[in-house]
């Protein structure tokens, strides 16, 4: 879907509508080829292209006929210093968040080529190992819903995972079968997995802590599951009321009673980066409990920091810890924005080849358990990066955001969403024109 590359917030906007500028950057847009990085080629299906975001045949379109703003954005510009790094300055002036000046410097041209060998080198080293696809995993019924203090509508948690569905996303977390004294806001789990369960094309895990919860789920149609423990002995404790041996010892009966049924278990690592009691978290703890779920039959491992605290800094040598146990085609991300981190350390999960993300859609969430934490990082601002990154992810954005609006709307309050925030004032600017 879109790709949203272009930066927004320019005076006068063209005169199309939201969803047209959502389809023009297309997220089928070209992606970077590896080994011309920083030469401004890339490809799209089989085509050569001049620039690293615009394709040759699509050139024309590109007019300033198409776009009179255009024009005026260039002029405004050359005065002022500050404009030419935030101002829209179109598909053609930006090569992988580097300005190209020299748009600027003549009408609407600019060279194509580097010479500079140690900026493709740099360029490369960055890029390379990102993948072409990136699985999101929606956690926001589940994970974001839960943390809620009123409790959410039945109906609007059916209505929300349908039109998640609608956007493109083949997995979505429905919700958990714990017990409603610890989790009232998900009391009516059977209800909802009932109600969805038949969708097709569609993989929806549900969260079950222990055996019981494990066989009813299964009674109420989920064909899925995942366990969750926590690389903190304070957290499991408090989260789960038992030691992190004790979890994996539940999770060990879950997951035989899983492959017995053929269902896939998918496994959760908390406090992977830090912990609200403990303070920060030792990578090997987060490789034992990791590897121990890997070992008990999790197809994946979704590496969870619920309390937002992580940085690239602190990312890496956990991924690094994990990877090494773990093959990283196995494993996924779990970052909650309480710092406003996630999406850099999603960056680098990325470049370390990690291929699967999780996010909640308009950034809803956070753990009971878990003081100070945050939402989740906002499904919608990951699409949108990896949107810009070239990488594709089969979501269309604009049904994304009318999800989380939908959402938003039942829980009266604004998206968490920075990219759903930012083309709600554009949409509003675009009304007055």
């Amino acid at each position: 879907m879109s790709s949203l590359e272009e930066p927004l917030g320019l005076d006068k906007l063209p005169s199309m509508s939201t969803i047209d500028r959502i389809q023009r950057f297309s997220s089928s847009a070209c992606r970077p080829r590896v080994d011309n990085l920083g030469m401004g080629n890339c490809w799209i299906e089989g085509r050569s292209c001049s620039t690293s975001n615009s394709c040759n045949e699509d050139k024309e379109e590109y007019t300033a006929e198409t776009f009179p703003w255009r024009r005026q954005t260039r002029d405004l510009s050359r005065g002022d210093s500050f404009s030419q790094n935030t101002m829209t300055m179109g598909r053609n002036s930006m090569k992988f968040g580097i300005v190209d000046n020299s748009f600027y410097a003549s009408d609407y041209h600019y060279s194509p080529k580097s010479n500079n060998k140690n900026i493709q080198d740099m360029t490369y080293k960055y890029m390379k190992g990102i993948p072409k696809f990136v699985k999101i995993v929606e956690v926001g019924p589940r994970d974001g819903l839960q943390n809620e203090k009123n409790i959410v509508p039945t109906d609007v948690k059916i209505e929300l995972i349908r039109r998640l569905a609608s956007s493109g996303l083949s997995v979505i977390e429905a919700t958990s079968f714990v017990s409603p004294k610890w989790v009232p806001q998900l009391a009516d789990a059977k209800d909802v997995m009932q109600a969805v369960h038949n969708l097709g094309g569609i993989r929806l895990p549900v969260l079950t802590p222990n055996l019981k919860g494990f066989e009813a789920a299964i009674a109420a149609g989920a064909r899925e599951v995942a366990v969750f423990a926590s690389a903190s002995e304070s957290f499991s404790k408090s989260n789960i009321n038992c030691s992190i041996e004790e979890s994996l010892a539940r999770y060990r009966a879950v997951t035989h009673a899983a492959k017995e049924l053929s269902i896939p278990v998918r496994g959760y690592v908390s406090c992977v980066v830090g912990c609200p009691v403990e303070g920060p978290i030792p990578p090997s703890k987060v490789a034992y409990v990791a590897k121990e779920l890997y070992d008990m039959g999790c197809f994946e491992i979704s590496l969870g920091d619920t309390i937002g605290v992580g940085t690239p800094g602190t990312v890496v040598p956990m991924l690094l810890a994990v990877m090494a146990v773990v093959p990283v085609e196995k494993l996924a991300v779990h970052f909650h924005d309480t710092y406003g981190q996630s999406l850099p350390n999603i960056l680098v999960s990325l470049q370390m080849g990690i291929s699967a993300v999780d996010s909640s859609v308009a950034g809803l969430g956070g753990c009971p358990y878990a003081k100070g934490a945050s939402g989740n990082v906002a499904t919608e601002d990951v699409v949108y990066m990896l949107n810009g990154l070239g990488v594709k992810t089969n979501v269309d954005l604009g049904k994304l955001m009318s999800a989380g609006d939908f959402i938003g709307k039942h829980l009266g309050r604004p998206s968490g969403s920075k990219t759903a925030v930012a083309f709600g004032r554009v949409t509003a600017d675009a009304s007055k024109i």
